[in-house]
């Protein structure tokens, strides 16, 4: 893995990275985070990309939580389906396997190939 300046950022999953920005952690194989502050990526090739406190794949533990999710900016939002993506906006959940949210607030897509835009 990779660590590229920033500040307290974290790599704890193989070959990941964290490329500037803040307290962010890449934990899952192959994760990244890049930019931004408090965004976790936790899922096996999961990505966030700036924002904050932003989370991909957030708990690998647990049932219906997967792997390849990306979160691209924003705040407080969650790629917790298998393959699932948001776009920006505020408190968005994509948890359906092959999800997603484009920006807005307080958006979820839960079901299978579902998407949700602007609340």
């Amino acid at each position: 893995g990779g660590l590229v300046a920033g500040e307290s950022n974290e790599i704890k999953g193989q070959s990941s990275s964290v490329i500037g920005g803040q307290n962010n952690i890449a934990s899952g194989k192959y994760s990244s985070v890049t930019g931004g502050s408090n965004n976790t990526a936790n899922g096996d090739y999961s990505s966030v990309t700036g924002g904050d406190k932003n989370t991909a794949n957030p708990h690998l533990l647990l049932k219906n939580t997967g792997t390849h999710g990306s979160v691209t900016g924003g705040q407080l939002n969650l790629a917790k389906g298998f393959y699932s993506s948001v776009s920006g906006g505020q408190d968005n959940d994509a948890s359906g396997r092959w999800s997603s949210v484009t920006g807005g607030r307080y958006n979820t897509a839960s079901s299978q190939a579902s998407s949700a835009t602007d609340h």
